[in-house]
């Protein structure tokens, strides 16, 4: 924080908001992995998303051009739908860190829209390693004692008509974080620039 109060930087990741159904189906699916006894510290329902870009901590001054990245990214593409529909976990299932809910086939659109956010900030000076890979985190596990447990998951339609820039906000009294939506921006819509 600076004098005045305002954040010097803003923890930034640019993602897909879930709707209430799929925020539910995913909260039962992390409610059934916690029931198998899989030790993990599971993530607040309120937290789901499904993540496009992190950005990470970046500058307050630099934050109306990344909203300006997304808006660029948003009109370029057409609303979308992924389906959940498989447990996994980075870096993998034998000894999983993050676990999450995610599409065995991510699809076209995904890809398509994960590329034009990703190429659009990357004008800006931001880089990613590899692909986005369609996925909400259910929970994540501090050091991998046992291989993630086999787990069916119903296919979870996630609906896509707009893009959220999210910034990650840490509350130190419950010791973790919650998000908001910085900006959203609605696909396909006309640019006025």
């Amino acid at each position: 924080m600076n004098r005045s109060g305002a954040p010097v930087e803003r923890r930034l990741f640019a993602g897909i908001a879930l709707d209430e159904r799929a925020r539910a189906a995913c909260a039962d699916v992390a409610r059934r992995l916690a029931a198998t006894g899989f030790a993990a510290r599971y993530e607040d329902p309120a937290k789901f998303h499904l993540t496009i870009a992190f950005l990470g901590n970046v500058p307050a001054a630099r934050c109306d051009d990344v909203v300006a990245a997304v808006r660029e990214a948003a009109a370029q593409q057409s609303s979308i739908v992924v389906s959940l529909d498989k447990l996994n976990a980075f870096p993998n299932e034998r000894r999983p860190r993050v676990v999450y809910a995610g599409a065995r086939e991510q699809g076209a659109a995904f890809r398509r829209l994960a590329a034009a956010v990703r190429e659009a900030l990357g004008r800006r000076g931001f880089h990613f390693a590899g692909d986005a890979v369609a996925h909400v985190t259910l929970a994540r596990v501090k050091a991998a004692r046992r291989s993630l447990p086999r787990l069916e998951v119903a296919p979870i339609r996630v609906g896509c008509d707009d893009l959220s820039l999210f910034e990650s906000i840490f509350d130190k009294e419950k010791n973790t974080s919650r998000y908001e939506v910085f900006s959203r921006e609605t696909l396909g819509r006309i640019s006025e620039a």
